[in-house]
C-alpha cells in the first residue's frame, strides 16, 4: 500500500514537473534594459565632469547627437508598430520577421552610438556602457530566444497578451524619453564646455 502511494506521488510530481516545463516555455523571456540604458545615461549626465575632455568634446558631442536620434528613431518605430497592432486587432502568434528585425536594426545602431560614446567615458561608465551592451546584443542576437520588450517577443509569434503589450509599450517609451532628454541635456553640457 505504502508503495502504490508513492508510485501515485511520484506520478503527480512528475505530471506538475512536466506542466511547469511546458508552461515556462510558452512565457517570452524578456530582459528589459531600458533601465540600465536610463541609468547608463544618468551616469554620463552626472559624471560629466569626471571623463569630459577638450580634446574629446566635439567627438563626444557628435557621437551623443547619433545616440539620441538613434534612440528616437527606435522609439518612434517602436510606437508605430505598437499603434498598429492595437488599431488592427492582431492575435498573438503571428510571427512577423520583418518588422521584428527592423526593430532589431534600429535597436542595433543604437547600441554602436553606445559604444562610440562609451569608448569617451570614464572606465567605471564604460565598464557599465560595456556590459548593458553586451545583454542588450545577447537578447537580440543570443542562441536563446530572449527579448528586449513584449511587443518584439509578439513579433516573434510568442503568446503575449495586450495588457502585457500595453504596459510594456508605456513603461519603454517613458524611459527612452527620459533618456533622450538626459541625453539632450549632456549634448548642451558637452557643447558649453568644449566652446570655453
Amino acid at each position: 500500500m505504502t508503495i502504490s502511494k508513492i508510485c501515485a506521488g511520484l506520478a503527480l510530481v512528475l505530471q506538475l514537473a512536466v506542466a511547469g516545463h511546458a508552461a515556462a516555455q510558452t512565457t517570452p523571456s524578456v530582459q528589459d534594459v531600458t533601465t540600465g540604458l536610463l541609468t547608463w545615461v544618468k551616469h554620463l549626465n552626472n559624471d560629466v565632469d569626471k571623463y569630459y575632455k577638450p580634446e574629446k568634446g566635439e567627438d563626444l558631442s557628435l557621437h551623443l547627437k547619433g545616440l539620441k536620434e538613434d534612440l528616437q528613431v527606435y522609439m518612434k518605430t517602436r510606437k508605430k508598430l505598437s499603434d498598429s497592432l492595437f488599431r488592427n486587432n492582431i492575435a498573438p502568434g503571428k510571427k512577423d520577421p520583418d518588422r521584428l528585425e527592423d526593430l532589431k536594426t534600429k535597436m542595433s545602431a543604437v547600441m554602436n552610438h553606445m559604444r562610440d560614446v562609451n569608448d569617451l567615458a570614464s572606465n567605471d561608465i564604460r565598464k557599465e556602457g560595456d556590459k548593458l551592451n553586451e545583454e542588450m546584443y545577447e537578447a537580440l542576437f543570443g542562441q536563446q530566444p530572449r527579448y528586449l520588450s513584449f511587443l518584439e517577443a509578439f513579433l516573434d509569434g510568442a503568446d503575449v497578451t495586450k495588457k502585457d503589450l500595453a504596459v510594456d509599450g508605456s513603461v519603454h517609451t517613458q524611459r527612452l524619453e527620459e533618456c533622450t532628454a538626459l541625453i539632450a541635456s549632456l549634448q548642451e553640457k558637452i557643447d558649453r564646455k568644449t566652446k570655453k
